[in-house]
């Protein structure tokens, strides 16, 4: 291969590798997030800016998912699942 075709690949390689690069960028710019406020239930009971209304509904999804462990574990004959 001569020094001219050499460097004609890599040029091709480099617009490729930008190409894709440019591309990720603009889809990752373009990606919509959805709009608003989201807690971490975890912290709510200690992080003071939290709402109360947001509260009252964390601990209700913690006690749904609390009983359905229970529940999940109460079934179990003693085998591991």
């Amino acid at each position: 291969m001569s020094t001219i075709s050499q460097r004609l690949r890599v040029k091709n390689i480099l617009i490729v590798i930008v190409t894709f690069i440019a591309v990720f960028l603009i889809v990752i710019g373009n990606w919509e997030f959805p709009s608003g406020r989201y807690y971490n239930c975890r912290d709510v009971d200690f992080h003071p800016d939290v709402p109360p209304q947001v509260k009252i509904e964390c601990r209700k999804l913690i006690k749904e998912k609390l009983d359905e462990e229970r529940k999940r574990n109460s079934d179990t004959t003693g085998y591991i699942t």
